[in-house]
């Protein structure tokens, strides 16, 4: 009899502790800078609302030695606030799902360290019913981040609001894991394998923080990886200047993954913050999301000095009220780009004047954004696209002369020169001669701007005729040599 209790004890504990690892949704953590070298760290938990076991209070948070993974600090971090968070919107809200938000925040004080800090903690388990990966009711979660030597006095990126938490099968969906950054660093996203860490069912937490390496998840290869998170054609993948994620399910269940932040300044990384997350993918009802029907290419390629416009149209085939806005990193010939909202369809347009100073190898990019208003999920479109500016004409400046010119002082193509005159400061060096057809030179100019009028170099007028000319033209210390004929017509 005594050993049917004990049995039964060990086997109620494991179910407990399999109930409480089956609720696990994800969290990141952020440090703020407040001066000195003291810090507010926030740890953000989030979990399914009918777990059984409350969070875990205190909460050992680990601090390491970037270089050697020494721990530095352990900070027990109490819980300052649990939320249930509102999911989905008044005319869409999915069944069953309640998350609660569990808010862990502390302020500590780190010394200076060149090599830098990074904070974990470690939970086990996550869902047992996770589609991509393997024995996932066995796997654990590190909530990891990295920050600088203090002495820089940096703020880590801060994510915005938790996401929905779901996505739609068999439709396109649009998910926004960008984050702010409160000291102007630049940000890159990336979608990277989520850590699992050292815990496992048998010890769902540490007794004290343990460092890095941590190992990663496994997931459920082939049907699954880095390269097919969730499934669906075209996979998922996250646009590393917004933090955009689009995706495209095409099968019913729970999957993780993880987002990492990347923060930079002058060019360094210098930290970076990684969200674990937990979504599930429901059969919603049959929304379409609005698609660009116009531009019809997403990269263009513009020689400096010329403009372009392109009409931006965006189309909702189930007659749902459309938005249409989007930024641009290319100065635009009317400051912004036209927002539109409209039933169905919406209309607006880009144009962009160029000039010298815009040339550049690395594309610009503007970024356009359609989403329709319904009772659905999964109603936004991204189109995002890239413009390369380039030298004038590849420095081929001899397509930018007349190939005739008469000067008889009708004010109609008087003298022979650059028509596009406003490029002269595109290039570093210039030189033409003109010789008639016994090779004597009748002008010469080193100036960009030159204009021949039809005088010889004495200053008598040049007769009726064909003149051959050789123009050097040299832009970023590169000079090319062109020759070609223009006729002269008294």
């Amino acid at each position: 009899m005594v050993m049917k209790h004990l049995f039964c004890l060990i086997f109620c504990q494991l179910l407990l502790l399999q109930a409480f690892g089956s609720h696990i949704i994800g969290g990141d953590i952020t440090v703020r800078s407040i001066g000195g070298n003291r810090f507010e760290i926030t740890l953000h938990f989030f979990r399914d609302c009918n777990s059984s076991t409350d969070f875990d209070i205190p909460l050992p948070l680990g601090i390491f030695d970037k270089q050697t993974n020494a721990l530095v600090l352990t900070d027990s971090m109490n819980l300052s606030s649990k939320t249930k968070l509102v999911l989905g919107d008044s005319c869409f809200r999915p069944a069953n799902m309640c998350i609660q938000q569990g808010l862990f925040i502390d302020t500590i004080t780190l010394p200076n360290n060149p090599h830098g800090y990074y904070l974990s903690w470690e939970r086990c388990c996550r869902n047992s019913v996770i589609q991509n990966l393997v024995a996932p009711g066995n796997t654990g979660m590190v909530f990891y981040a990295e920050i600088p030597d203090p002495a820089l006095f940096d703020s880590t990126p801060v994510f915005g609001s938790y996401p929905k938490a779901y996505m739609c099968a068999n439709q396109p969906n649009s998910l926004d894991f960008s984050a702010t950054d409160t000291d102007g660093d630049s940000l890159v996203y990336s979608l990277v394998r989520p850590y699992r860490g050292h815990t496992t069912s048998g010890a769902p937490v540490s007794t004290s923080p343990l460092p890095a390496p941590y190992d990663t998840v496994t997931f459920n290869w082939p049907s699954y990886g880095m390269f097919n998170i969730v499934g669906g054609n075209p996979s998922m993948a996250i646009n590393p200047h917004t933090g955009i994620i689009t995706a495209s399910p095409n099968v019913l269940g729970i999957f993780v993954w993880c987002v990492e932040v990347d923060e930079y300044r002058h060019g360094i990384k210098i930290g970076e913050i990684r969200r674990d997350i937990q979504f599930e993918v429901l059969n919603c009802n049959n929304n379409l999301s609005p698609v660009f029907t116009s531009p019809a290419n997403h990269s263009y390629f513009i020689t400096a000095g010329d403009s372009l416009c392109l009409q931006i149209i965006a189309s909702d085939a189930d007659g749902d009220w459309v938005s249409l806005h989007g930024t641009s990193s290319l100065p635009l010939q009317d400051g912004v780009i036209r927002s539109d909202s409209a039933q169905g369809i919406v209309h607006s347009s880009v144009c962009i004047q160029t000039s010298c100073s815009d040339i550049s190898n690395t594309p610009y990019q503007i970024h356009l954004m359609a989403r329709d208003y319904s009772c659905y999920p999964g109603n936004t479109t991204v189109f995002d696209m890239s413009i390369t500016v380039k030298a004038p004409e590849d420095g081929k400046v001899d397509s930018l002369v007349p190939n005739v010119f008469t000067p008889n002082g009708d004010g109609i193509h008087d003298a022979f020169q650059i028509r596009s005159r406003h490029l002269s400061s595109c290039y570093d060096n210039f030189h033409i001669q003109i010789f008639d057809r016994w090779g004597i030179l009748m002008y010469e100019s080193h100036d960009f701007l030159f204009s021949w009028d039809g005088h010889t170099k004495t200053g008598t007028e040049a007769g009726t005729g064909v003149y051959y000319y050789v123009m050097e033209a040299g832009f970023m210390n590169s000079t090319t040599s062109f020759h070609g004929f223009v006729q002269l017509i008294r």
